[in-house]
């Protein structure tokens, strides 16, 4: 079978594209009309050429993503440790089914799907993997990390990167961070509330939604924000910080379609979503938007265990083979506890 590949940047995996689907990869180009599918990176807008290319041609259409257990650094330093191939839609894309909901969905009529996704979420939090895996845990806690006053609680209101496909493909726009940094400080009045900035923006490759500035913004629009602020309980985070050292200090989080909300749900957080992201919608998030019909409540472990064993595929690049989530993964701990040992204290 061939396998055109939509753009240039995909030729760095066509090794694990062709291994993944199960054919030949080439650039589009070089196939021409002789391609049996076309490969594209998800839904976003670069990728539109490649899915009107294949409707055209009557040929199938596949969307790649990076995984839910990437690499060591954010960008694209690194090959990703896990792909998401999707055949139906992609998992952050709310307006249509996806092999995800489908995984989910045999996951429920599957003996042992809970049981396997209590090993991963008890895996992961006790490895402490995440999507990226920079930080050392408790390398550094985040702004306003440890002083709760009065016995209090903390919030966590998560950014993402402008121009993020996830963020339209979760039926949201850019005015649904306003509206739920505005509302974590309405709901939670004697909080701490810590906006925590993206990774990547924090490298400076991308911009985000919060800011300084906008947090002043908002402080000269409502009174509650601006309270909040004088009373020094709002916190904009951009220290470095392992994901779960984060979460395990909030007792609720607040995001669109972060898959840090994701993550908060195995840490045992109330994820409240501003979006319809790939885990909403399952009974397991306060949702803000109407979840899709073909959504129905689950158990979070049946999820955890459809995202990380079925819907993610693995490829070990050094050895040029498929692999699963569990070697995947240890192989994930090897690299990133060798970037730390690198690191000096």
């Amino acid at each position: 079978m061939k396998i055109a590949l939509a753009t240039s940047g995909m030729m760095l995996l066509k090794e694990a594209i062709g291994a993944l689907a199960g054919g030949e990869t080439q650039l589009m180009r070089s196939y021409g009309r002789s391609a049996d599918l076309i490969a594209g990176w998800g839904h976003k807008p670069t990728a539109a050429r490649a899915r009107q290319t294949a409707r055209r041609r009557g040929v199938p259409y596949i969307a790649f993503e990076d995984g839910f257990l990437r690499s060591v650094q954010p960008g694209n330093t690194e090959r990703p440790a896990s792909l998401i191939l999707d055949r139906t839609g992609i998992y952050y894309d709310a307006s249509c089914p996806s092999d995800l909901e489908a995984n989910i969905s045999r996951r429920l009529a599957m003996s042992g799907s809970e049981r396997a996704g209590e090993e991963i979420v008890a895996y992961l939090r006790r490895e402490r993997l995440s999507k990226y895996n920079t930080v050392r845990p408790e390398q550094a806690l985040f702004s306003g990390g440890e002083a709760v006053r009065g016995g209090g609680t903390r919030v966590l209101v998560v950014d993402q990167t402008a121009g993020d496909a996830s963020i339209p493909g979760a039926l949201a726009t850019d005015t649904d961070f306003a509206d739920m940094l505005l509302a974590a400080v309405l709901e939670n009045p004697q909080a701490d509330i810590v906006v925590r900035i993206h990774p990547e923006t924090l490298l400076g490759t991308k911009p985000g939604h919060f800011s300084p500035e906008s947090l002043d913004q908002l402080a000269s629009a409502h009174e509650a924000v601006a309270r909040a602020a004088s009373e020094k309980r709002l916190h904009l985070s951009s220290d470095p910080v392992n994901p779960w050292d984060l979460l395990e200090r909030c007792s609720k989080v607040y995001c669109v379609s972060s898959q840090l909300g994701f993550e908060a749900l195995m840490a045992s957080c109330e994820v409240h979503c501003f979006g319809m992201p790939f885990y909403g919608g399952w009974g397991l998030t306060a949702d803000r938007k109407a979840r899709p019909t073909r959504r129905r409540d689950v158990p979070l472990t049946v999820l955890v265990a459809a995202a990380y064993l079925d819907y993610c595929r693995y490829f070990d690049f050094e050895r040029g083979i498929k692999t699963d989530f569990w070697r995947a993964a240890e192989a994930l701990k090897v690299r990133r506890d060798q970037h730390f040992a690198a690191q000096p204290e």
